[in-house]
């Protein structure tokens, strides 16, 4: 999974990235360049993982990992700069709105006023205008071509033609109901305003405490206490989360906010040499799960046996219980796999 952190310049992103990825990337009061874009790897504390491991004791324990990408500020009404930035994350499957909500006239804004509503507004009209673009050109070019003889993707101008109209009336596309022919006619072009994205208030300890934003529902953090927290000797963190009424640090709550959007659910796979948290979609059937590992399994899948989290705590981790009470279960190729499932696949290649 890749995320992007996106916003406008000075609204914070490089502190919460730095919170995120225990970076220390220095952060300026001026633009970054277009082509500056931070990166970082984040693993997904799953505490599922940690108990399944405490009880197979095996040799090692592998996260999940998110890649997170911070890039430069956007400018409002600075097209061509805002054109390069978005280029940096065209690949990102989520985009994380990062919306200023602290008061600082030493860090000086484009906008007048502190307001992450209007801001996340304001970011959303920057990409529905940048997909609106996109969308002409494509719709001209093709037309160009069927006026010169040239056979074109019909299917693709007749979606396209329908995103304009919503990208025309402001709509994100990411609202637009379209099915998955639809969806596999336009895929190629990745729309921004498609991509699954939630703001994030970077706040002041002020407005932190005082909850001043807690009815926008966007996600509420303070940007410089994060930061204070990855400074902190890991005995003094859980005490210092108390102080400040942080139940979480930042990377926790955004990386689940990310798997919610992106419809990502995790399964595990268990053994004496390895304990594993598996990424894939909701609704994911077993074998295309266990391509995730590898493809042979895939094309030799012949059956799943599968445990759910909760019954594997029951039985204390121990397989051969399982099977004794029926909590293990057979299932094949078409079982859509939970979230939690612990499964071992069973394959011949």
């Amino acid at each position: 999974m890749k995320i992007a952190l996106t916003g406008f310049f000075n609204s914070g992103k490089t502190t919460i990235f730095n919170a995120m990825t225990h970076q220390k990337i220095e952060t300026s009061l001026y633009p970054a360049p277009a082509d500056v874009v931070h990166k970082g790897v984040l693993q997904v504390d799953d505490l599922r993982l940690r108990r399944i491991a405490e009880l197979i004791n095996p040799k090692k324990t592998t996260f999940a990992t998110v890649e997170c990408f911070d890039t430069a500020g956007l400018i409002k009404d600075n097209p061509s700069h805002n054109a390069k930035v978005i280029g940096q994350i065209m690949d990102a499957d989520a985009l994380i709105y990062i919306l200023r909500g602290f008061e600082d006239l030493s860090v000086p804004y484009q906008f007048n006023t502190v307001d992450p509503v209007r801001d996340f507004n304001e970011l959303e009209y920057e990409f529905i205008m940048l997909d609106l673009e996109l969308v002409i050109k494509r719709i001209e070019r093709m037309a160009e071509q069927k006026k010169k003889g040239q056979k074109i993707n019909e299917k693709e101008m007749e979606v396209l033609e329908f995103l304009k109209e919503h990208l025309e009336n402001g709509r994100v596309l990411r609202t637009v109901e379209l099915r998955e022919e639809q969806m596999r006619e336009i895929r190629h072009l990745n729309f921004l305003s498609l991509k699954p994205a939630f703001g994030v208030i970077n706040a002041d300890e002020d407005s932190f405490n005082t909850g001043k934003f807690k009815n926008t529902g966007f996600l509420l953090i303070c940007g410089t206490l994060e930061n204070e927290i990855i400074e902190l000797p890991d005995d003094e963190i859980s005490n210092f989360l108390n102080a400040m009424g942080i139940d979480e640090p930042v990377s926790k709550k955004i990386v689940r906010k990310a798997y919610e959007i992106l419809n990502y659910i995790s399964f595990f796979t268990a053994g004496p040499k390895e304990v594993r948290a598996w990424t894939i979609r909701k609704s994911t059937k077993a074998a295309e799960a266990a391509g995730k590992i590898h493809s042979d399994i895939q094309r030799g899948f012949i059956r799943a046996e599968v445990i759910s989290y909760n019954d594997f705590i029951s039985v204390d981790g121990d397989f051969t219980v399982a099977k004794q009470k029926g909590v293990l279960r057979l299932e094949g190729k078409e079982y859509e796999v939970k979230d939690g499932d612990i499964i071992t696949f069973r394959f011949k290649v």
